[in-house]
């Protein structure tokens, strides 16, 4: 279409393949969006460092080890925005986790399970222009 704006770019940081390749086609079909896909926070990294998105949705692991991602681009050490809008996904958090999760200022932190359409919501939102809202709103649906 001539004269429309380039689509919105998302960085998908997901080990999990399934649920992956189910979050990538929420966001193409129903937001929209142009998503860049990796399963590695190595490779995160490198994406971060070298292209520039609009949003980032990371699952932060067990080991909580994606907050060093997250706090990289926080720290300013990529060619994107420190306050990138950020959602982390996690099965899991105990209240050290969510006060160091609090201090890097996501949108969003999503427990897993949760919908679909929890998902198109959060990536919608992620896309929005706009300041980021200071501290994380968890959510589980």
């Amino acid at each position: 279409m001539p004269g429309s704006a380039p689509a919105k770019r998302l960085l998908l940081v997901e080990p999990h393949s399934l649920f992956r390749s189910t979050l990538a086609n929420v966001a193409r079909q129903l937001a929209r969006v142009d998503v860049q896909e990796t399963s590695s926070l190595d490779a995160a990294r490198v994406a971060l460092e070298t292209q520039r998105f609009d949003g980032l949705m990371l699952n932060i692991g067990d080991d909580l080890a994606g907050l060093d991602t997250l706090q990289l681009l926080r720290d300013g050490s990529t060619i994107n925005p420190k306050n990138l809008p950020t959602a982390l996904l996690a099965e899991g958090v105990d209240q050290t986790s969510i006060d160091r999760i609090r201090e890097m200022s996501p949108k969003r932190l999503l427990l897993m399970p949760f919908k679909v359409r929890t998902a198109l919501e959060v990536i919608s939102e992620l896309m929005e222009p706009g300041p980021m809202e200071a501290g994380a709103t968890f959510l589980r649906a």
